[in-house]
């Protein structure tokens, strides 16, 4: 690995990334290919079906097995919505589908549908899905505990709560409306990560906007980056970069920061400052030996570098003295779904570990993390460390590259995030399919909409 190369992916390695992650297969825990509707509700005006529930009890829900599984679909009005009501059937279950439209169609995933789990061997009850979300891996997972009903809690594949007792069988939720299920678990549920106000975030949404219009004036170079006087450098030798110059993954991130500094400060920040090695604080006795020869920990140091250099410009009364004060250090979840079929998947749950101190957190669990984040800490961008051993000996985990993610909620109540990699808008997507990337660091940024970043220009 060269002392470019370990600073970032280089021009061939990224667009080699790029293919292997459109060739990858879809990962089972977290939804990729579903695109979210636009136009959720907050959880408090989510559309109710109980009067269709009620209306069809005798003759679908609580039918026959053989009558409930020759049910004809069909589309029926309520005040809330227009619905799709029809029957699916698997191996050894049939589910009735209680989906409300979307334009002009009824996916099986949109907010506030109920999909109803019934046995093909004697009709019984197993399961209540309702949608929290238009999303396949965002619902409230219903099941019976005697003569009660417990509730598990899933956003993007996280389980966030498990086992919440309700003091109703399954056959009386499906007669209440959903409301009465939240008043009912609303001491033990935070139902507000459901319900977020759009309007918070738009301070993420300008500086998204800032960074996405500036894109046309700058391009990818290995090892680039933007020095304090505005000359484009080497990261690895503070050279002069030569013609074409540009910015590799690290260099973009300190583009973004230098951006929001300058309008505060003056100035833009020294490269010099940013790559010295933070030894101190990770990395053990097997490690140390390899920080000149391959510097591991170089995308984690740079990107605490700046965190810290741009929450104390932003907020002085903070000013931290460790530079693990920004990191995201606990998961808000420690279950990830195993299957994520809309219709009969989210009931197989796998164990998600808690953050590791020099690797972070597994990336099957990133956008469910990042739902959580912006959901809890409106007004927040988080700087991504990518990491994964090497193939070859010494097996060495190595940080290679780094994103920024902006999590937020658009106009309409969509989760949506924005996704910025060397000097380029990609997409969360793109980082799941990654065979390449198997844990991340997260450390936080504050966000400020007035952006004045340097100019990518080649020095003389």
């Amino acid at each position: 690995m060269t002392a470019r190369s370990k600073r970032g992916l280089s021009g061939l390695a990224l667009l080699a990334a790029l293919a292997l992650a459109a060739a990858t297969p879809r990962l089972a825990f977290a939804q990729i290919g579903a695109r979210p509707s636009a136009g959720d509700l907050s959880i408090e005006r989510i559309a109710e079906n109980t009067d269709l529930r009620i209306s069809l009890w005798d003759s679908l829900i609580s039918a026959p097995k053989d009558r409930a599984m020759a049910f004809r679909a069909g589309e029926r009005d309520n005040p809330w919505a227009r619905w799709r009501v029809s029957v699916e059937k698997s191996a050894n279950s049939f589910y009735i589908l209680f989906s409300p439209s979307k334009g002009s169609s009824y996916p099986a995933y949109a907010q506030g549908s109920w999909i109803i789990k019934r046995s093909q061997r004697d009709g019984a009850l197993e399961q209540i899905k309702i949608f929290l979300r238009s999303d396949p891996d965002t619902f409230a997972r219903i099941y019976p505990f005697g003569a009660r009903a417990r509730m598990d809690i899933v956003a993007y594949g996280g389980v966030l709560y498990r086992e919440v007792i309700l003091p109703l069988s399954l056959e009386d939720i499906l007669r209440s409306p959903f409301s009465r299920l939240r008043e009912l678990s609303a001491k033990v549920v935070d139902w507000s990560l459901f319900s977020p106000d759009p309007a918070l975030y738009a301070e993420q949404r300008q500086l998204a906007g800032h960074i996405r219009a500036r894109l046309p004036g700058l391009r990818y170079s290995d090892d680039g980056a933007i020095d304090a006087d505005g000359r484009a450098v080497y990261i690895s030798s503070l050279l002069p970069q030569a013609a074409e110059a540009g910015l590799n993954c690290s260099g973009f991130v300190k583009w973004i920061v230098d951006g929001m500094l300058e309008p505060l400060t003056g100035r833009y920040l020294r490269v010099e400052a940013l790559r010295e090695r933070m030894l101190d604080w990770r990395g053990s006795s097997f490690t140390i030996k390899f920080e000149e020869s391959l510097d591991p920990f170089f995308g984690l140091d740079w990107s605490r570098a700046l965190a810290r250099e741009l929450w104390s410009v932003m907020y002085p009364a903070r000013k931290q003295n460790s530079p693990l004060a920004y990191d995201v250090s606990d998961a808000p979840f420690s279950l990830i779904t195993n299957d994520s079929n809309p219709i009969n998947g989210g009931s197989s749950y796998i164990a998600y570990p808690d953050n590791f101190e020099d690797a972070g957190f597994d990336i099957r669990g990133l956008k469910a993390m990042l739902f959580v984040l912006a959901a809890r800490e409106p007004g927040r961008f988080y700087l991504a460390q990518f990491n994964a051993r090497t193939i070859n000996p010494p097996r060495l985990r190595s940080y290679f590259h780094i994103a920024a993610l902006f999590p937020y909620f658009d106009d309409e109540g969509a989760f949506k995030v924005a996704v910025f990699e060397s000097a380029a808008e990609t997409s969360l997507d793109r980082i799941l399919r990654a065979q390449n990337y198997e844990f991340v660091k997260l450390v936080r940024m504050p966000v400020s909409p007035r952006f004045n970043p340097p100019a990518l220009s080649t020095a003389p």
